[in-house]
């Protein structure tokens, strides 16, 4: 089987890639990253890609988990990128999908981010929510 990642250019999203890629290496599964690109005809889609992948190298070497073999598996949106990406996740076998969000407040739980809310309603597999990591003192 496979673990799954949403990658999001954000301290969230890197905390996810890296507890992904962890939960991978102790399973010994594969890790997919997964990544919704823009609809746009102007746009390279492969140096996207190849920026993408050196981007998540990157952020799996400064996670201690660079040695962990992985994939990425992009999809475009034509403007519902939940849709796109329960697409990808359904197409990928994963057994597990991990989303990084940010911290929040009560009133922030309570109103869960609309994207995260989707993807917890809409798509079959667990998924593990990973918090960004704390900044200075609690």
């Amino acid at each position: 089987m496979a673990i799954a990642v949403v990658h999001r250019d954000s301290p969230e999203g890197r905390a996810a890639i890296v507890h992904a890629a962890r939960e991978a290496v102790q399973r010994r599964e594969q890790l997919l990253v997964l990544h919704v690109l823009d609809d746009d005809p102007g746009q390279d889609a492969e140096s996207d890609r190849s920026a993408l992948r050196a981007e998540i190298q990157a952020t799996l070497e400064s996670g201690g988990v660079g040695e962990s073999s992985w994939e990425l598996r992009t999809s475009e949106h034509d403007g519902d990128q939940v849709s796109a990406l329960r697409t990808l996740v359904d197409s990928s076998g994963a057994d597990l999908l991990v989303v990084g969000t940010r911290r929040m407040s009560p009133v922030g739980k309570f109103l869960l981010e609309r994207w995260l809310q989707r993807l917890l309603l809409e798509v079959d597999i667990p998924i593990l929510v990973v918090k960004e990591e704390a900044r200075g003192p609690a």
